[in-house]
């Protein structure tokens, strides 16, 4: 009897170990394909620019480019509203399953599209086209890899658990970047403005195939099954979230300021900015970025770490204050052109940056109610994402053309680390 018991209990942790590492493995794939279908469009901003835009000069370019990535963060409220619902109402993996088809199909076929030499005006109408097509899929993408992995954790690891979503998205920034630093290593410039560039779209169908594969096989957290048996039929939960919880809405837009604009200036804005103003070369400047997005990495499961151990509010205060006080003396650091200490400085940005983007999942999903969470949060984060993320490579390059000063990106994270700041005092409930 005592030995059935022993082997039963066994049994029940083996199964859930497993299951812990199918969801953990599920959500990191996921969400770094959709993250990596999502940047490689940033590593060749430049590339885009001369391809799909009439050749008026350089700088117009770059910012007609800008403005279509953009774009994509314009679709992306649209996605949350639509994946949020799923979500809630039907399940956290069925929302999850269906982002990485609606972000796969547009990816690929951005690799297959037609230049404005080729067919002119009709190109950057399609460019943006895809572009609004892969924001509305990743509407519901890492808000929903982070409700899931947070509401699988073990209470006492939310923060390490929901980490792994923030890490998992800088893995594909780092697969993105390491892919069109290969190919810019191995073709010519030549080569690569003719047609390297679209290896990378189309490369990303077949990891596509695998997050799919591996999602296929998740189950629904229990905290979540035990709020849907309460649901009605008639549930809305988007009109829930609007009547009763809109202040949680204004919370953690105002907390995401510092995701919005800080992960785009450290993750995707610094390599064109190193290229474009200090004249490196392409694969130097994405060489640089590579190595410090893996130091980003580290600090993202540091931040998630240091979350469970010294609280959220602590963990998000200190990198808040750090690039209020460091951000413009780094930024003009940069100007020195010297490449050690581009790598340093841009590491410097990393380890803030990635220290708060580490302990931004389980706060977030701390601060929603079960039954409106992936609703509440999608929208939240999506619409910060809309207004200033998608937007901060274009405002950052327009504030150094209008002012002349290369530093002035630095006001950016200066000013959403004040707004991020003031945010946490108004962090109190946990609903899990």
């Amino acid at each position: 009897m005592i030995s059935t018991s022993i082997n039963a209990t066994t049994r029940t942790l083996a199964d859930g170990h497993t299951q812990s590492k199918q969801v953990l493995l599920s959500c990191m794939i996921g969400n770094a394909l959709e993250w990596y279908d999502f940047v490689i469009y940033g590593y060749f901003a430049v590339t885009f620019g001369a391809l799909f835009f009439p050749h008026v000069n350089h700088l117009s370019q770059i910012l007609a480019s800008w403005g279509i990535f953009w774009a994509g963060f314009l679709a992306r409220p649209l996605g949350s509203i639509v994946f949020g619902h799923i979500g809630d109402r039907s399940g956290r993996k069925l929302a999850l399953t269906l982002s990485i088809y609606a972000m796969a199909i547009p990816t690929m076929l951005m690799g297959c599209l037609p230049t404005y030499a080729q067919i002119g005006i009709l190109a950057p109408i399609l460019l943006v086209t895809l572009r609004t097509l892969q924001g509305f899929a990743i509407g519901g993408e890492f808000t929903g890899s982070m409700i899931f992995l947070v509401e699988h954790a073990p209470e006492t690891k939310r923060g390490v658990w929901g980490s792994w979503a923030s890490f998992s998205a800088v893995m594909g920034v780092i697969a993105g970047s390491m892919i069109v630093t290969g190919l810019n290593t191995a073709l010519s410039s030549e080569a690569m403005h003719n047609w390297g560039w679209r290896i990378p779209f189309i490369l990303s169908i077949f990891g596509s195939v695998v997050g799919m594969y591996i999602r296929s096989y998740l189950t629904d957290p229990k905290v979540f099954l035990a709020a849907k048996s309460k649901q009605t039929k008639k549930s809305v939960p988007l009109k829930e979230l609007l009547h009763h919880h809109k202040s949680k809405i204004g919370t953690i837009i105002l907390l995401d300021f510092l995701t919005a604009i800080g992960f785009f200036i450290v993750a995707i804005f610094l390599a064109t900015y190193f290229r474009t103003y200090l004249h490196f070369e392409h694969k130097i400047a994405l060489s640089i970025n590579t190595f410090n997005m893996c130091v980003f990495a580290v600090a993202i499961l540091l931040g998630g770490w240091l979350s469970d151990r010294i609280g959220r509010k602590a963990t998000l205060g200190y990198p808040c204050m750090a690039f209020i006080l460091f951000a413009y003396p780094l930024f003009q650091l940069l100007e020195t052109g010297d490449m050690v200490t581009l790598l340093g400085v841009q590491a410097a940005f990393a380890v803030m940056m990635g220290v708060f983007f580490g302990t931004i999942p389980a706060t977030l999903v701390e601060i929603m109610p079960t039954n409106v969470r992936f609703s509440g949060l999608s929208l939240a984060h999506n619409l910060s994402m809309a207004i200033f993320g998608g937007g901060t490579p274009f405002l950052a390059t327009h504030l150094i053309q209008s002012s002349h000063n290369l530093a002035s990106p630095a006001y950016l994270l200066i000013a959403a680390s004040a707004l991020s700041l003031s945010s946490l005092i108004f962090i109190k409930n946990k609903y899990l």
